[in-house]
């Protein structure tokens, strides 16, 4: 199995490049751009997160040499696209799949969430009762 994060935090790259990916990620459309990236067909789906992920690091890792070499080929707009993709992947991927941990949790105490969420109501009701009845004094 493709481990994303461990993949993602062992990356270190110029901070002006990772500021411009970031900055990048709010335009950034995965319809439109992921098959370019990946040099695929318009007409093929769109891989799953984890795959896009995975053959993009491989395109950012190609990218990385030339740049760390000083190669003429290197793009440093086609390198924040891609850091953009990987950073818009990861994301994905770490919204669609849950930690183990949490997996675990909640298959040893599912007792715990139900009676949070009672809680939360009680309380909800609690707070939104006191609110209307005195003034919050800081």
């Amino acid at each position: 199995m493709f481990i994303a994060g461990s993949s993602l935090e062992m990356l270190i790259r110029p901070r002006l490049l990772v500021v411009s990916a970031r900055h990048a990620l709010r335009d950034y459309n995965r319809a439109a751009r992921l098959p370019r990236l990946l040099r695929q067909a318009i007409s093929q789906p769109l891989p799953a997160p984890e795959s896009a992920l995975r053959d993009l690091l491989a395109c950012e890792r190609v990218l990385e040499q030339a740049r760390k070499s000083h190669d003429c080929r290197w793009s440093a707009a086609e390198h924040v696209a891609i850091m953009t993709a990987i950073l818009h992947e990861f994301t994905l991927c770490a919204v669609t799949t849950p930690s183990s941990n949490q997996m675990q949790d909640r298959a040893r105490f599912p007792q715990i969430e139900r009676s949070c969420t009672t809680s939360r109501a009680s309380c909800t009701a609690a707070n939104a009762a006191s609110t209307t009845s005195s003034p919050a004094v800081l």
